[in-house]
């Protein structure tokens, strides 16, 4: 049973910008569900040198607007 929903932008955070990430969580039965191993973990990693100058590009050329798929 899926119980928490994640809302959070996508793509390149620049340095010293911030972002919100929104949780939600529905109802739980505690007493028919397991609950002892609910977590959430949110993660980040490093982009190699130029990813976010590939990425600006392919937005770019891209445009859903036009009804480019991905």
């Amino acid at each position: 049973m899926k119980c928490v929903g994640v809302d959070t932008a996508c793509g390149i955070l620049h340095p010293n910008k911030t972002t919100l990430t929104a949780v939600s969580c529905g109802s739980v039965d505690c007493g028919h569900e397991d609950t002892n191993n609910n977590r959430i973990a949110i993660e980040w990693c490093n982009t190699p040198e130029g990813a976010a100058k590939q990425l600006h590009q392919t937005s770019e050329t891209v445009s859903p607007a036009r009804g480019d798929q991905y």
